[in-house]
């Protein structure tokens, strides 16, 4: 019979470290989606502001279709190319990735609602990013994700007193703080971890 080690409050405070670590540079290799998915938004927020200003009404929302015929092939490539299938997964990874599935379901579902009520969607988009982003970041010890999700729960506030057209400018505004910024940061952790 043999018997485990007990292991030191310092030893498991370690090991949870560890963990975090782990998980935070998975998501550091995802600062990639993070900048990808961005740079995506910002693209169809702006051409969406602009075509609506320009007379297109309906079909000023046209770029949205195109977001995940771009967005889900590269992400897909980047995948298979970069991080292949093989590795540990902690319980903290595991949880971060369910917690983005959730967030694309639940953005789904948002989207869907609110152009059946005939409403903008932006509101919304931004509260729920922003508890997806500050979760995150929460989960991993990572600040600039933390103060991500921080700025889109102000800019889902700020939509209040700013008409449905202008609100693309808020959601391009809080995509480039809340994912883009913390991707850039997360891809140069990454990139000086892995010069180590």
């Amino acid at each position: 019979m043999t018997q485990e080690k007990q292991m030191t409050h310092e030893e498991s405070l370690e090991l949870i470290q560890s963990m975090i670590n782990t998980a935070r540079n998975k998501v550091a290799d995802d600062g990639f989606h993070l900048i990808l998915w961005g740079v995506l938004v910002i693209i169809c927020c702006l051409l969406n502001y602009f075509l609506l200003y320009a007379g297109y009404g309906n079909m000023a929302g046209l770029p949205w279709l195109f977001m995940p015929v771009v967005g889900v092939p590269i992400g897909i490539i980047y995948e298979r190319r970069f991080r292949g299938s093989g590795g540990v997964r902690t319980v903290v990874d595991t949880n971060v990735k369910y917690l983005w599935w959730s967030y694309g379901f639940g953005l789904f579902l948002v989207i869907t609602y609110s152009v059946n009520i005939h409403t903008s969607p932006v509101p919304f988009i931004l509260m729920i990013t922003g508890m997806v982003t500050l979760a995150s970041g929460l989960m991993l010890r990572f600040r600039p994700m933390m103060a991500g999700g921080i700025v889109f729960f102000i800019l889902t506030l700020v939509c209040l007193w700013v008409q449905p057209v202008d609100q693309l400018l808020l959601e391009a505004l809080g995509v480039l703080l809340g994912y883009i910024i913390p991707g850039i940061i997360l891809r140069r952790l990454s990139k000086s971890q892995a010069d180590v």
